[in-house]
């Protein structure tokens, strides 16, 4: 074989490195600097793409490298895999329920809340377990120093206002406590607990629970000092209540509370001038509130989810240092389950709660990231600590007996009856000088919604 003079030898690398195109060693360069700028533009172009509202450029769960909208991944059964940091995962704490620390649940409407409400009184093995009785809505749940540890529903009944979201409590929950906690506590630690849904599934049990006559007419929708009125959010009916509405005509009311519900009580309400949406685009708006449930759902110091019974009392009982003394089960059937639901109703519930999408699909890799955290964490995984591992450690614990809490309870709640004391006036909210509550016809006071 003939050697190869030099110019033969640049003719070869041209051909190697341009595609017999360029032959030129300049060009060449030229050629690998157009390629390397043109891959970063294409990488930029599509973080900044993916970043408006429902879409990620993150891959799939199952390794898929593809940038889907989070649309798309939910009604592919997938979630996006999510960068979180150490500090993020790793929520775990050993409460003093004796000392400072105090467990608020933010209830969710259609989370399956009520049976979660029920395992913290009726479920939880404390050293002061709360005292309920039969027949009385609200369980007294104090420990040995008369020190309340718990502010829920069915311990201290809806004292921030019926399903209080998360403007409503951050508000009012430390106010509450200063008037009704003993004197001798000087100083909290609110541990923020909640629970999220399938929100298409979600969507349509409030629907149902709709149809069925709720209303939920005692809620506040308090934000900076004061109620919505009804020029912010009119109501989606007239008379007393909404029972039989038809599917379409649930979706039609604009103003309907129960679009984005998830996304909404977990935001920080004041971003956005609350309900007063004055000069605000609705792009603006969502992006705000999204961005601010993410954020305040992360910092939660746990938050379960429905269709994850057996990982959410897991991750609950090693977050929090404190378990429940029997399992909680999985419910499959439910009003939902039973539902004809059409391809096309699917559709139109998940277009109108694409940020609750967004949210539920963040929350849910983020959950069970954490799970698999822990796992590591600990050295086994949730079914090895249910078959073996818990058994054994409950094994000396003779006194223990089955509790049944009626799971998801809340399919059949009327969660808008108020206690039989009443609804405590919010601390936060306007007052005349007599303390009496300004009359005023726009205020949306223990009115239907």
């Amino acid at each position: 074989m003939s050697k190869l003079v030099p110019g033969q030898r640049l003719h070869q690398r041209c051909v190697c490195c341009c595609w017999n195109k360029l032959c030129n060693f300049n060009y060449c360069r030229i050629f690998i600097f157009l390629v390397v700028t043109s891959i970063a533009f294409i990488f930029f172009l599509a973080v900044y793409t993916c970043k408006p509202m429902g879409h990620s450029c993150f891959g799939l769960t199952d390794g898929s490298p593809v940038a889907l909208s989070y649309y798309d991944a939910f009604l592919m059964g997938k979630v996006f895999k999510h960068n979180f940091s150490e500090a993020v995962l790793n929520k775990e704490r050993r409460l003093n329920l004796e000392g400072e620390d105090v467990l608020i649940y933010l209830h969710i409407q259609k989370t399956g809340g009520a049976t979660f409400g029920r395992h913290l009184v009726h479920n939880l093995d404390v050293d002061f377990p709360c005292e309920c009785k039969a027949h009385i809505k609200k369980c007294v749940c104090v420990t040995r120093n008369s020190r309340r540890w718990l502010f829920s529903r069915h311990a201290t009944g809806w004292m921030c206002g019926l399903h209080a979201d998360w403007t409503e409590l951050t508000d009012c929950v430390d106010k509450w406590f200063k008037r009704n906690d003993v004197k001798s506590r000087k100083h909290r630690v609110y541990h923020y607990i909640t629970f999220l849904r399938d929100p298409v599934k979600r969507f349509l049990s409030e629907w149902q629970h709709v149809q069925r006559g709720a209303t939920w007419k005692a809620a506040r929708l308090h934000c900076n000092g004061r109620d919505a009125t009804m020029e912010e959010v009119p109501f989606c009916f007239t008379g007393v209540d909404w029972s039989g509405v038809p599917f379409d005509e649930f979706m039609s009311c604009k103003h309907n509370l129960a679009f984005n519900r998830m996304t909404r009580m977990m935001a920080n309400l004041s971003k956005v001038n609350c309900y007063n949406r004055t000069g605000l685009t609705d792009d603006v708006v969502n992006e705000i509130l999204l961005k601010s449930a993410k954020e305040n759902l992360e910092a939660c110091a746990f938050f379960g989810l429905v269709e994850e019974q057996q990982k959410t009392q897991f991750l609950f009982e090693k977050t929090m240092g404190l378990k429940f003394i029997d399992n909680f089960r999985q419910k499959i059937k439910t009003h939902v389950s039973r539902l004809e639901i059409t391809e096309e109703m699917t559709k139109k519930v998940v277009e109108k709660n694409i940020l609750d999408i967004e949210l539920y699909q963040y929350a849910k890799d983020l959950f069970l990231q954490r799970v698999a955290y822990m796992e590591r964490k600990l050295g086994y995984t949730v079914d090895e600590y249910f078959n073996h591992i818990r058994d054994a450690d409950d094994a000396g614990d003779d006194d223990t007996e089955e509790v049944d809490v009626d799971e998801y309870g809340d399919e059949d709640d009327t969660d808008d009856d108020i206690d039989d004391d009443g609804v405590d006036i919010y601390p936060g909210k306007n007052t005349t000088a007599g303390g009496e509550i300004p009359n005023s016809s726009t205020v949306r006071l223990n009115s239907s919604r």
